[in-house]
């Protein structure tokens, strides 16, 4: 399966602060996976797993990022 990552420019930025704000506020992942998967069952059979699985990936993106960040800066 090739997953859709990165596929559209107003999601992607939102998964990927999402992500990021996550670092700080962790409650923000529990809210990110209840909202993918209602998205997923609302739009049953218009959205692939693809791209579900790819706005998942697109999430851990912005939270290894800032991860990253945050461990070279020394926080």
């Amino acid at each position: 399966m090739m997953l859709n990552v990165f596929d559209d420019r107003k999601g992607t930025i939102a998964h990927t602060i999402s992500g990021a704000i996550s670092y700080f506020i962790p409650v923000i992942f529990i809210i990110f996976i209840f909202y993918e998967i209602i998205e997923h069952i609302y739009l049953a059979g218009k959205e692939k797993e693809a791209n579900f699985l790819g706005d998942i990936v697109e999430y851990l993106f912005g939270l290894g990022l800032i991860t990253l960040f945050m461990r070279i800066c020394g926080w």
